[in-house]
């Protein structure tokens, strides 16, 4: 197996995190291949760094979303691939690319008929966790074609669910400069709260934060609370009251340098959020909060993690607009500011 195309144009850095798995055991099972991974833009930074993939296509969507597929096809088909893996279950326009290219092998899941389109397919399980629902479709290459998976087959023990981030002493530099520059000292130990989420309705009320800031600090004055989060929620969260043992990195990383400062801090506590996926990958116990989406496909896949969430009726229900008629986001409301602080105290005892 020569060439292999890697489709996921989700544009989720959680999700980039829970594939490596997939990654992984595809590049052992076939070491000499060129894995070509195609992706959104915003993503690309951290996925040049992946150790597992050779190259990256950006499918912008520039020019129209009808020209920059019919580019796409062109580019894919000149490339040749051996063989196209399709991770993104519920795309269309992730299947149809390695089919009207020409691909020969085509492996995905079966969503909704679409695997009209390939040559390979898999159950789309939705009652398992993401990390598993992805390398579902890889071990489904077992069964393909004979000329190459006995190779595979054999190789099938290579495949582990660890997740890992790809991050170098570089990054960690860059952030020890940034932390001694706040005054925290290579001693002091660590809790990462990062703040924000993609969705409204994961969003836990800034107000709760602040909190829990409050009362972190008054029970823990030998920590040092690091807020993180990217440059884009600077403004948002300009209203989180900070303590005295309080440093705002919030927009001061870039997603490598995030993953360094993760892994130096001794809990984390986010809502669903990439981040959230960040800190399991890099071994950092994490406190997360749920609410409109399903812990058991979507929880931190660490050792060290505990998930809160409440037995609202209406959840999952994977909205990003709550529908409640009665109280909005009920389901993140519920997660009371006690249970968070002794859940973080209980961990770091």
């Amino acid at each position: 197996m020569q060439k292999i195309l890697v489709c996921h144009t989700g544009a989720w850095i959680g999700d980039m995190v829970m594939l490596t798995p997939s990654l992984r055991a595809l590049k052992r099972a076939f070491p000499e291949s060129c894995l070509v991974f195609l992706l959104r833009q915003n993503v690309a930074e951290m996925m040049n760094t992946n150790p597992y993939v050779d190259k990256c296509i950006v499918d912008s969507k520039t020019n129209g979303r009808l020209q920059s597929f019919i580019r796409l096809v062109r580019k894919i088909r000149e490339f040749q691939f051996d063989m196209a893996v399709i991770l993104h279950p519920t795309s269309i326009r992730n299947i149809l690319l390695p089919f009207l290219a020409g691909v020969p092998i085509r492996v995905g899941s079966n969503y909704r008929g679409r695997d009209i389109f390939l040559t390979q397919s898999c159950e789309n399980k939705t009652d398992i966790h993401e990390v598993e629902r992805y390398l579902n479709v890889i071990e489904s290459l077992d069964n393909n074609t004979a000329h190459f998976a006995d190779d595979f087959v054999k190789k099938q023990n290579a495949i582990s669910i660890n997740l890992e981030y790809w991050h170098t002493d570089e990054e960690r530099q860059s952030v020890q400069a940034l932390l001694s520059s706040e005054g925290i000292l290579n001693n002091d130990r660590l809790i990462a709260i990062n703040v924000g989420t993609t969705w409204q309705t994961k969003q836990w009320d800034l107000i709760n934060f602040s909190q829990v800031i409050s009362e972190l600090s008054d029970r823990l004055q030998n920590y040092k609370i690091i807020l993180t989060g990217s440059s884009s929620e600077t403004a948002y969260v300009k209203d989180i009251k900070l303590s005295n043992i309080t440093i705002n990195l919030i927009g001061k990383t870039d997603i490598l340098q995030l993953g360094a400062l993760l892994e130096m801090c001794d809990v984390c506590l986010t809502c669903d959020s990439g981040p959230m996926h960040i800190a399991a990958a890099v071994g950092t116990p994490t406190v997360a909060l749920f609410g409109p989406t399903a812990p058991n496909r979507h929880r931190p896949y660490g050792e060290e993690d505990t998930i809160i969430e409440k037995p609202v009726p209406c959840r999952p229900c994977y909205k990003r607009t709550c529908h409640r008629q009665d109280t909005q986001f009920l389901c993140m409301k519920e997660i009371s500011t006690a249970e968070v602080v002794q859940t973080l105290v209980n961990k770091l005892d």
